[in-house]
């Protein structure tokens, strides 16, 4: 038995581990992950803002947000979610979760709607990670 480390993983490996993995989970409950992204474009159909998720098992898992800095401020990311959120609602979704730090966007999942469930500090030995959550109650509008 070998135990090997690499930091340059091929896509071959990546997707064995995780297969297996969803093979193991698909014993207890049917694997139903989906990734999708949401971006928003310029005239120049530059990307200036991108949300990157997944559904899976009812849920929305909110992977990555990402707003151009001199685009910040003006609803992007908050139509990126409602957006993301709509989309998860019609794959079947009841939930979403994100991730984010202390230096990011805790008030602005706030905001809309999330609540805090955990945080972990450390990060880089000066950082909080929050953890945050928020159920679907009602139906939302598409277009914002």
């Amino acid at each position: 038995m070998d135990v090997n480390i690499t930091d340059n993983p091929t896509l071959e490996e990546k997707n064995e581990i995780i297969d297996e993995l969803w093979k193991h989970n698909q014993i207890f409950h049917p694997v139903d992950i989906n990734t999708f992204i949401v971006s928003l474009t310029n005239s120049n159909e530059k990307i200036i803002a991108g949300l990157i998720a997944q559904t899976w098992w009812g849920a929305l898992d909110i992977k990555y947000l990402w707003v151009n800095e001199s685009y910040r401020y003006k609803g992007y990311g908050s139509q990126m979610m409602n957006a993301a959120e709509v989309e998860a609602e019609d794959r079947g979704c009841h939930m979403a979760y994100v991730d984010t730090f202390d230096f990011q966007a805790k008030q602005f999942y706030e905001k809309l709607g999330y609540s805090e469930y955990g945080s972990l500090g450390g990060f880089a030995r000066k950082f909080k990670r929050h953890y945050l959550a928020k159920v679907f109650t009602k139906a939302r509008d598409k277009h914002g």
